[in-house]
């Protein structure tokens, strides 16, 4: 009973934040950084890549382009953590095998999805299959055991969130589709087989780590827009509708 009332006011005070962002802008600046869009990259103790640069650069990118108001840098957090209620876009990105998650952390993850969470799965190996990629369906399938990952259409509304894009690259593009889980009218896991982040990242010093191929800086700048077309859509998608189920869900006392 303590879990469940510490998760509806976890979810209340995301659904606070994101609502006095996306719809009134002005106000929710001055809530002060607790208002701004910050990513969380789930941190794996086997399997995972950590790249904080990627992402902030993308937050960087976000707000430089578009209207949203971002934070400078990128939380990381354990999947079993309760605080990933608190952000509206949650990143894994890996290379390699991971362990099973507890059952625990799969029903906290479900229900952060299920709520209006988003979590966008990177496979940094940009290989046809990979011990990450089984990982990845593996957690899927215990996620939603009836869904499952699909393709996106081509004609999907992330690929038209801020830019028209006409196919998802990174690092590599070799991948010439996303794959997602879509739970009502919106795709709350996506999942790129491309390297997204290994074309963001930057080292130490600041220069890009890895050139894009086969078309290096060109596909470095649609690899950008993909990442500013996810953040869009997940902040914006369906957005009104998920806040009043959400509200309906907290009044009959169902949220649990």
């Amino acid at each position: 009973m303590i879990t469940s009332i510490r998760t509806r006011e976890r979810l209340t005070a995301a659904i606070f934040i994101i609502a006095s962002l996306l719809l009134y802008p002005s106000s929710a600046l001055a809530l002060g950084d607790a208002s701004k869009v910050t990513i969380a990259q789930i941190e794996l103790d086997e399997g995972g890549v950590s790249r904080p640069s990627a992402w902030s650069r993308m937050l960087y990118e976000v707000q430089a382009t578009t209207s949203v108001e971002t934070a400078s840098s990128v939380v990381t957090i354990g999947l079993d953590d309760p605080a990933l209620f608190e952000y509206p876009f949650a990143v894994l990105v890996g290379d390699g095998a991971f362990e099973p998650f507890s059952v625990e952390a799969i029903e906290q993850l479900r229900a952060y999805l299920t709520y209006g969470g988003f979590l966008f799965i990177d496979d940094t190996t940009g290989l046809p299959s990979s011990p990450f990629d089984s990982s990845v369906r593996r957690l899927v399938g215990r996620l939603f055991p009836s869904r499952g990952l699909s393709p996106l259409a081509s004609d999907h509304s992330l690929y038209r969130a801020f830019f028209l894009l006409d196919a998802p690259v990174g690092r590599v593009a070799s991948n010439p589709w996303l794959e997602g889980v879509t739970i009502g009218e919106t795709t709350r896991i996506i999942y790129c087989r491309n390297d997204l982040s290994g074309a963001l990242v930057r080292d130490p010093s600041g220069r890009n780590q890895f050139q894009p191929v086969p078309n290096g800086e060109r596909q470095r700048r649609e690899a950008v827009k993909l990442g500013i077309n996810l953040v869009l859509y997940a902040l914006t998608s369906n957005y009104k509708q998920d806040q009043a189920h959400v509200r309906q869900l907290m009044q009959e006392g169902r949220l649990e």
